[in-house]
């Protein structure tokens, strides 16, 4: 199978424009290769438009509506799938966080199912973003895109430092403690945190465009299950500076293992995605795959924006949702997601013997985080003894 993605909302890091708040990206996929099969009705299309190729922003709505028709025909005839995601970036901005300050295999000062349960973990997410202001949240970004380590550490435990002052602010007693304990341990020791590894392809991994490419391999990866084809060829609209770390990523996935993963309360999991699959750049105006994305992207931008389309172009839009893997990555949808992961809980029937075993797990794991601080601390003091003895003593 192929696939063309397209994108819209890129920002690079300046992720906090008001003006374009949400990164989106989508892929057409078909199981003959689009551009020979079906580029020349393509170009009759985009012909009959007054154009050389389909550019959604310069043909604009009205033009828009005018060739929907003739484009819903060809998706039909090339049996078209799609991918959709859609990636609010203040939402990524906020999980960052969460995710450089509670992970427990670094801070060793957080409760391990506080992180490593997903409903758990993404209360912490809201619980966050209750405390966490745009400006704070910027200060937070400056430390992941910060090239020099020790200033990017310096950054961080002020960021640490302003939110620990902002604490109280959380109603329950129970989330003051975790939040506290962690921003403690961490403005303590701030380079026990793995914050600034590698160069700009690291930093790079935090930004939408990466976050979102990962969530439309997996919608190409499951769309490859569901016809049992392999995918030979993902196409994507040129980038200059995002493509080669888009190129490493999907290397990374392709060649990953095979072996699944597990996780408490989650489905395993394979890391390995779209294997065998070459990964190219092309201009939209060689590819009328990445014409196709670009125009249903631009369909689907304006109606996440509430903004009028035509009937003709709502027809096409509906067609390629109802056929599409959708992800999205905001606080209203993952907050939905929580609500009923909650509310599953809340009904659930606890019996006595769950609750005691519970109690046990829960008292076990207080203990094995304590043995583990009090082992840092040691060997911390040790380490400091050494270096003190190394210095050169007075005369």
């Amino acid at each position: 199978m192929y696939a063309y993605v397209d994108e819209t909302g890129n920002t690079g890091p300046n992720i906090f424009d008001a003006a374009q708040p949400r990164f989106l990206t989508a892929a057409l996929l078909t199981k003959t290769k689009f551009d020979a099969v079906h580029g020349q009705a393509m170009r009759d299309i985009a012909k009959a438009a007054g154009a050389s190729a389909l550019h959604a922003n310069e043909l604009g709505l009205h033009k828009i509506e005018e060739l929907a028709r003739p484009l819903l025909r060809v998706l039909k005839k090339a049996d078209a799938r799609f991918v959709f995601s859609n990636l609010e970036k203040r939402y990524l901005s906020i999980t960052k966080i969460v995710d450089y300050l509670f992970d427990t295999g670094e801070n060793l000062a957080v409760p391990w199912v506080a992180y490593n349960l997903r409903p758990l973990r993404l209360l912490l997410v809201f619980k966050m973003e209750h405390l966490v202001d745009v400006p704070l949240a910027k200060a937070f970004w400056a430390c992941l895109m910060e090239p020099k380590r020790q200033e990017a550490y310096r950054k961080y435990v002020a960021f640490c430092t302003e939110l620990l002052s902002r604490v109280g602010q959380l109603p329950d007693a129970r989330s003051r403690e975790v939040f506290t304990d962690a921003l403690e341990w961490v403005i303590a020791n701030p380079e026990e945190i793995t914050l600034n590894a590698g160069g700009r392809d690291a930093r790079y991994q935090h930004l939408p465009n990466m976050v979102a490419f990962q969530g439309l391999i997996d919608g190409i990866e499951e769309q490859s299950k569901k016809w049992r084809r392999p995918v030979k060829l993902i196409t994507h609209d040129q980038q200059m500076e995002f493509g080669r770390s888009l190129a490493l990523w999907h290397e990374l996935y392709s060649h990953a293992s095979d072996e699944p993963l597990h996780w408490p309360g989650e489905q395993p999991r394979v890391l390995r995605r779209v294997f065998g699959s070459e990964f190219i750049m092309s201009k939209d105006g060689d590819s009328p795959g990445i014409q196709v994305t670009d125009v249903l992207l631009w369909l689907f931008k304006r109606v996440i924006a509430e903004t009028e389309i035509g009937p003709d172009s709502w027809e096409l839009l509906n067609y390629a949702l109802k056929r599409a893997w959708y992800q999205e990555l905001s606080f209203k949808h993952v907050g939905a997601q929580l609500r009923e992961s909650m509310e599953r809980m809340d009904s659930a029937e606890i019996t006595e013997e769950m609750l005691l075993k519970g109690q046990e797990m829960s008292a076990h794991e207080r203990e094995m985080r304590r043995e583990r601080l009090a082992d840092f601390a040691a060997e911390r003091r040790l380490l400091d003894q050494d270096e003190g003895e190394a210095e050169p003593g007075e005369s």
